[in-house]
């Protein structure tokens, strides 16, 4: 009988009035958690997906019923692909998954967001996940991504623990003890030992007020220890232990119930009809007059087309009861009688040869390993299982068990080709863990020099290394060969070199037959940075707004779209509109990227916190970048990358110690010759904190924003400032403008005026507060008022008259038949002038002053 907790329900209510939600109920063995969640979701319109964890499950095991149901309800067609590329690793019924080398969880973490939050529109569905105390790792990220990502509405995830557990934003719900009367309520008397009329377990229908008592204070409130007493008899000894007391019930079953129970127990915490039949090897008949007085007695609970111990202790303890020899022989009928769990039971039978068939059969490949033994293993491949174990350790996110398996293997075989497939598996693997890759692609390609994908794949990892004329060398080989995916790195390679023409059509060709929807996505990714790395910044965005776009469609927005967000925030940082860059992060990080792409975010993040002032921010940023960026998976521009925001960071907090030691660190063991994007800032900040007087011979400098670079980089070293503030006007950089604009001042008393209103300007419209504190230092070091009205010409009168219309940049540009660029500059320039900090400002300062 289910009494009081009405508070918790009530919580559970506003929960679902509030989807997309996560509830944690949590509380000891016995309390009652199950139950409360059972008469919450009978109550509900919803579709109910219940799965739940065991000790030593199966990785994701909890979620693999979760799963069925709602592809049973709706069809996998709610997923692209038919779930192929992540679902059908834990659902075999879709087909064989697709090999995708480290992105297998991510798709499977996408896959199965997309199909609970599809289903959620056609009716609120409702995912419960039972004693998550024994979730395995895998099984518990995926509910954190879950949990993280859901955005839609329609979603409640309940799930049960005996122990608190880190969920974010799941609101937790403990429940308590029943108090004397809710127990009364139990035992259908009012808490004065008087009769209510329905009959309890044991069959009374009268508790005196000390039975009563007795069992209040025996059972600490604990529903499942009160009717294992009621069960027992309240008056009868107190049982010797645990099991004694839980096993009360069973002991009035008949011989045939009892075996019907023990079945059940041996079985596991869920048992279907039909299988309990088969091993029970009874009629259909025999076997419900078997069950009735089992599930009378709430033993078992009905459960769709199966049944469930209403707790894991009862099972436990009826299976603990079994002598050994039973426990074995039940396990070996199971076995029998339940193929996709033979193996678990074949092993618990003591049988390891059955055990290691069936785990094979199964893919059930760290099993196999745990019973490899030579006596009934001969003609199985080893080698090929550390394989095969490999990839499942690397799809549930296990790296280093991943990396291990699959060097083990690799000392294991002769076939030079089998070795460089596992060198590209390792590839995958360790470029998680933040290692590098060059070596071990070298090494495959030279046992396997005619396979096309392992030759692409150097030529990608020497192009992020810098080495540009070997990866042209091997892109060109692998397209010739058959890896059409060679062509994004001849395309990035090409923009490079300074032709972004024929480089966009090489991206576009690539784009009209993409072999698979993760390359598509990745040639969004490399042209998008390859024009910002060109200065093409409003182009930039455009490709990487349609890259997330089809990464949407493709149902990929939390995996390669994550990724493509950096590569849209960076464009717009370089424009200034850091607070839309803001935005993007922000939803970017909230979908739980992998640590490269979460890392390329924060990277573009902690810029604009330095650029902005908010340097803690910005520090911390740091911390927490620097960690997934060890090592040079990437590269050297990703290798980089950390170092120069911690050096942008020392110089904004005026910390010179901290930037001279980070230069020092990337002077001493980097070689910047292989870095195209990060060479030339490093080598300004360089010479800024006076570490370095000459570049290094060879380093590249292509495209507008490296010429910016060497120009600035040539005015730290006491050229000429004027020379840098002209290019970055050619690039549209405005923070890297005003920073020039100060520096120029310095060095033109003539023009100081002008040069730090235009700086002053700027750092207002960007809310660059570091900026503003420069202009203003220089502004005093230089004596220069920066509140009068300057003359404005007729370009800029017209382009003011304009800007108090509302027009922006891009319509102003339009009306007066001048680059987009160009009105931008004009606007900066009338807002310094006129020492207004929005168009609004200026637009009032110029009609008080009859301007317009």
């Amino acid at each position: 009988m289910f009494v009081g907790r009405e508070a918790e329900l009530r919580r559970l209510a506003a929960a679902q009035a509030g989807t997309p939600a996560a509830v944690l109920v949590v509380g000891e063995a016995g309390i009652g958690k199950s139950r409360l969640v059972r008469e919450f979701v009978s109550g509900i319109d919803a579709l109910v997906a219940e799965g739940g964890a065991d000790p030593g499950g199966a990785a994701y095991a909890p979620f693999v019923p979760v799963l069925r149901r709602l592809v049973r309800e709706h069809g996998v067609g709610l997923v692209p692909g038919g779930g192929r590329g992540g679902l059908a690793r834990l659902l075999p019924e879709l087909g064989e998954a697709t090999e995708l080398p480290g992105l297998g969880r991510a798709r499977l973490f996408e896959e199965v967001l997309l199909l609970v939050e599809r289903a959620a529109e056609r009716r609120p569905v409702v995912l419960v996940l039972e004693d998550l105390h024994w979730a395995d790792q895998a099984s518990r990220d995926l509910l954190v991504f879950l949990l993280r990502n859901l955005m839609r509405p329609g979603v409640l995830v309940i799930g049960t623990s005996r122990e608190p557990l880190r969920l974010p934003a799941a609101e937790v719900i403990r429940v308590p003890p029943l108090g004397r009367e809710e127990v009364a309520r139990m035992l259908s008397c009012d808490g004065e030992g008087v009769e209510l009329g329905s009959r309890v377990a044991a069959g009374r229908a009268r508790w005196s007020v000390a039975e009563l008592d007795s069992i209040v204070a025996r059972s600490e409130g604990n529903p499942l220890f009160v009717e294992a007493l009621a069960d027992a008899g309240a008056g009868a000894p107190t049982p010797a232990s645990l099991r004694e007391l839980l096993l009360a019930g069973a002991d009035r079953l008949g011989p045939l119930s009892l075996d019907v129970l023990r079945i059940a127990a041996v079985a596991g915490r869920r048992t279907p009809h039909e299988v309990l039949a088969a091993v029970a090897g009874l009629d259909e008949l025999a076997l419900d007059e078997a069950l009735r007085p089992i599930v009378g007695a709430r033993l078992l609970l009905v459960d769709g087309d199966g049944y469930a111990f209403r707790h894991a202790l009862i099972r436990d303890a009826v299976y603990d009861d079994l002598l050994p020899g039973e426990r074995r022989r039940l396990h070996a009928r199971c076995a029998e009688a339940w193929p996709e769990l033979a193996a678990d039971h074949w092993y618990a039978a003591g049988d390891r040869r059955r055990a290691f068939d069936a785990a094979w059969q199964a893919g059930r490949w760290e099993r196999v390993l745990e019973l490899w033994d030579d006596a009934h293993t001969r003609g199985r491949d080893h080698a090929w299982v550390l394989e095969q174990a490999a990839r499942d350790a690397l799809c549930v996110g296990d790296a280093e068990r991943a990396e291990e398996l699959a060097t083990r293997a690799l000392e294991e075989v002769d076939d030079p080709l089998r070795a460089a497939h596992l060198l590209e598996l390792r590839v995958a693997v360790r470029d998680l863990l933040g290692e590098g890759g060059l070596g071990d692609l070298r090494e495959a390609v030279r046992l396997a020099p005619r396979q096309a994908r392992l030759i692409g794949s150097l030529a990608t990892v020497l192009a992020w290394n810098g080495q540009d004329t070997e990866a042209r060398a091997h892109a060109e080989e692998a397209l010739t060969l058959g890896d059409a995916r060679a062509m994004v790195t001849l395309a990035a390679l090409t923009a490079l070199d300074g032709d972004l023409a024929a480089a966009s059509s090489l991206y576009a060709e690539f784009r009209s037959a993409a072999p698979d929807d993760d390359s598509l996505l990745m040639s969004y990714a490399s042209e998008a940075d390859v024009l910002e790395a060109a200065g093409e910044h409003v182009r930039a965005e455009s490709v990487a707004r349609e890259g997330m776009s089809r990464a949407r469609r493709l149902g990929m927005a939390r995996t390669r779209g994550a990724h493509l967000a950096a590569n849209l925030a960076e464009p717009l940082v370089s424009l200034g509109r850091w607070q839309e860059a803001r935005e993007v992060i922000r939803a970017a990080l909230a979908l739980d990227p992998a640590p490269i792409h979460r890392a390329w975010i924060l990277m573009v993040l902690g810029t604009v916190a330095v650029w902005e002032g908010a340097l803690a921010e910005a520090d911390g940023v740091v911390r927490l970048a620097r960690p997934l960026m060890r090592g040079r998976s990437r590269g050297y521009d990703s290798c980089l990358e950390p170092d120069l925001l911690e050096c942008r960071l020392a110089v904004a907090q005026a910390d010179p110690e901290r930037a001279a030691r980070v230069v020092d660190h990337v002077l001493t063991e980097h070689d910047l010759r292989q870095s195209r994007r990060y060479a030339w800032p490093l080598l300004v900040l360089a010479a800024r904190a006076g570490r370095v007087r000459e570049a290094p011979a060879g380093i590249a400098t292509t495209g507008p924003v490296q010429e910016a670079y060497r120009a600035t980089f040539e005015a730290e070293r006491g050229g000429s400032w004027a020379a840098a503030v002209a290019c970055w006007r050619t690039v549209g950089q405005p923070h890297a403008l005003g920073q020039a604009l100060v520096r120029a001042a310095e060095q033109d008393r003539a023009g100081a005026r002008e040069l730090l209103r235009e700086a002053a300007a700027i750092a207002a419209s960007l809310g660059a507060e570091p900026l503003r504190r420069e202009v203003e230092a220089a502004a005093a070091t230089l004596r220069v008022d920066l509140t009068g009205d300057l003359h404005l010409s007729a370009r800029e009168l017209e382009v003011l008259g304009l800007v108090a219309q509302g027009l922006s940049n891009r319509q102003i540009a339009e009306r007066l038949f001048i680059s987009a660029r160009t009105s931008g500059v004009h606007v900066s320039n009338i807002l310094a002038k006129l020492g207004a900090t929005s168009r609004v400002e200026a637009a009032a300062l110029a009609r008080r002053a009859g301007l317009i």
